[in-house]
């Protein structure tokens, strides 16, 4: 197979936080459910003078992972990413960049019939995202999002918790998700152009549809939280939306308090509760606290294994595994069956993540007009 990933940034190499999710499952996933002899990816950098960090970088994942010759690299510019969609030899397309470049080279993959993997959101657009579900419509393209949380099994419990309706109907879905405030200060250069609540916000939109995929947002409300990153970027620290949604069975509220509140020294990247009220009971979901501490000199590591983690199988051999990696394994187990693309909404389709981008985008309108919207 020959892959493209356009983007060498920290979801596809790694960070302080933990190791990239792109590269080591695409590799992995080529050397273990694959029979062909030989498979290439080319991966695009954006600047020049990074070039050498981010070699070094690749050589390292391959050399860990025990790639050999079965599985090659080369380093290509953005430029020439474009072009090798438009050759017609990919096999399959990753994208990992800015929100703001999403709509062009998904166009791009979508035009080629390449299929698609992007990060979330689809476009952070409901504009372009609207754009891309007619052309999905007119040409078939096959474009998944990377709304992981979908395979997160503690979610799919509570889908389940949903379908069996044992604790009566749904009322309301409450969200607490953070992340540290260095990430838009000292990481991202592209801070600028993306929210909080686009940006990790979307997750828990996404979650709403996965769990009633027939849901409609009817009205948004959303206050903004101005501090640090606020006077550096521009953007504000924090959003506290309310969300109403009318369902099958009725209406559910869902407040999200979304921001750049986890502190410098918290033991894990990301902070996310969530309180699910039915008619006769309550679901807490600590996704967070998952059960592995790690105590060292500089303090405590909180290790979420389910998402993200290398640890041994059952015969020994070093592997990785979770619900970051499934959303790469079953897009390319998809592709390389060459089977029909699933239409269920179980999945993170593009019509499924073009929901999320209306959300999202109504969420920044009411942010902008300081007034509650309401739908008909």
């Amino acid at each position: 197979m020959r892959i493209l990933i356009v983007g060498s940034g920290s979801y596809v190499l790694g960070d302080l936080y933990g190791p990239g999710v792109i590269l080591r499952s695409v590799v992995q996933w080529l050397l273990t459910e694959t029979d062909t002899a030989e498979h290439n990816i080319s991966i695009s950098y954006n600047s020049s003078g990074m070039l050498g960090k981010k070699q070094a970088a690749i050589d390292a994942v391959f050399s860990q992972m025990g790639a050999g010759s079965r599985v090659t690299y080369d380093l290509v510019s953005s430029s020439e990413a474009e072009q090798i969609i438009k050759s017609k030899e990919t096999d399959a397309c990753f994208i990992s960049v800015p929100d703001k470049h999403h709509a062009h080279y998904i166009k791009a993959g979508m035009e080629q019939n390449v299929p698609v993997w992007v990060v979330k959101p689809l476009t952070g657009d409901d504009t372009h995202s609207k754009e891309l579900v007619a052309i999905q419509r007119r040409t078939g393209a096959r474009v998944w999002v990377d709304y992981h949380k979908r395979f997160d099994v503690s979610n799919r419990l509570l889908k389940k918790q949903v379908e069996d309706q044992e604790l009566g109907r749904l009322l309301a879905y409450s969200v607490d998700y953070h992340q540290p405030r260095t990430l838009p200060i000292d990481v991202f250069d592209w801070t600028a152009d993306v929210g909080v609540f686009t940006y990790i916000g979307c997750h828990y939109v996404d979650q709403v549809f996965y769990l009633f995929p027939e849901a409609k947002l009817v009205s948004v409300s959303a206050e903004p939280l101005k501090g640090e990153v606020f006077a550096k970027t521009g953007q504000f620290d924090g959003v506290l939306a309310t969300l109403a949604f009318e369902t099958l069975g009725g209406t559910i509220v869902c407040p999200m308090n979304v921001g750049w509140f986890n502190p410098k020294g918290a033991p894990t990247k990301s902070l996310q509760t969530l309180k699910v009220q039915f008619e006769r009971g309550l679901v807490e979901l600590d996704q967070t606290r998952r059960g592995v501490h790690i105590w060292h000199d500089d303090g405590v590591s909180e290790i979420n294994p389910y998402f993200f983690c290398a640890a041994p199988d059952a015969f020994g051999q070093t592997k990785f595994s979770g619900y970051g990696y499934d959303s790469v394994k079953y897009f390319l187990e998809i592709v390389h069956t060459r089977g029909a693309w699933p239409t269920q909404q179980n999945l993170p389709s593009l019509q499924e993540a073009a929901k999320t981008d209306f959300v999202v985008s109504a969420v920044q309108n009411a942010l902008r007009s300081g007034e509650k919207i309401v739908f008909d």
